[in-house]
């Protein structure tokens, strides 16, 4: 079971990213997005019901899992993002051992995606919490300044060209807006020990606007809205040779909003349904 706790705790289901199509060999990053681009990004609290749709014969597989997500997107291109992420994960060993674990994330990344601030707290409920805790900036050459402070401190630049989650996340919409098939970048969000860099890869589908059954169909700002099915691939920078070490699918509607999720975590899948989605009020910027 510890690989696959392990796997759940540090491998975030970031719901505010479209999608990311990981660098092959020889293979090139697409341009970055605006950082003065107009996404309409929809500031909303959407929860989701997580339950077990495929499992393994490995022994770190769980038998059964089920869990929820509550996430909390606010902000806008004037005053910057803020997210909130609390994901509680009940699992079954195959040797019928039961675990709960719960993360908690918060974060905040500024209007013009130059900086980013984060905070994750993962572990068993009830139990001692890991932190990671930390800033990083991207300078205007590119390169990336991490400035960790748990669960160690830690100073370090890197040359990778990275974004952070809601620039990744206005570039795929601009992708799919424009009909692109894929999206490459690399992105910096966080995750794992706060010291990682990751190759993205969004595969993006064809535009819909077919209603789903689930929350936003009780969404009258979101009738005829085009979303997108998009896989999202997580590479690690520093092994661009090995298998992603996470994928995520779902639906990218226009506004930003995600559903029908799809955890991969290797040797096991959880799907995430959205039962429940309020899209809040949007600040207008300061003239």
């Amino acid at each position: 079971m510890t690989s696959s706790f392990r796997s759940l705790m540090r491998a975030r289901p970031a719901l505010w990213l479209a999608a990311c199509l990981a660098l092959g060999a020889g293979a090139q990053a697409q341009t970055p997005p605006s950082a003065q681009a107009a996404p309409g990004l929809a500031p909303h609290r959407a929860f989701y019901e997580l339950r077990l749709v495929k499992t393994s014969s490995d022994p770190n597989a769980p038998a059964a899992a089920s869990g929820s997500i509550a996430y909390d997107f606010t902000g806008s291109a004037c005053e910057g993002y803020a997210t909130r992420f609390i994901q509680e994960t009940d699992i079954v060993a195959q040797e019928g051992e039961g675990l709960s674990t719960q993360m908690r994330s918060t974060s905040f990344e500024s209007a013009d995606h130059a900086t980013f601030t984060f905070r994750i707290e993962s572990g068993a409920v009830n139990g001692p919490a890991e932190i990671v805790e930390g800033a990083a900036s991207r300078e205007t050459d590119g390169s990336l300044s991490i400035d960790l402070r748990r669960p160690a401190i830690l100073k370090s630049d890197t040359d990778h060209e990275a974004v952070f989650p809601t620039h990744m996340m206005i570039g795929a919409l601009e992708a799919a807006r424009a009909g692109r098939a894929t999206y490459a970048t690399k992105l910096y969000d966080g995750t794992n020990s706060g010291d990682r860099v990751f190759h993205t890869l969004s595969v993006i589908g064809r535009a819909s606007a077919e209603p789903l059954a689930d929350a936003t169909k009780d969404a009258p700002a979101m009738k005829d809205m085009k979303r997108w099915r998009v896989t999202v691939s997580y590479f690690d920078v520093a092994k661009p040779d090995e298998p992603p070490v996470y994928i995520l699918s779902f639906h990218m509607w226009d506004n930003g909003v995600s559903s029908d999720l799809l955890l991969d975590y290797g040797n096991f899948q959880m799907k995430g349904e959205l039962t429940r989605l309020e899209l809040l009020p949007a600040k207008a910027c300061a003239k």
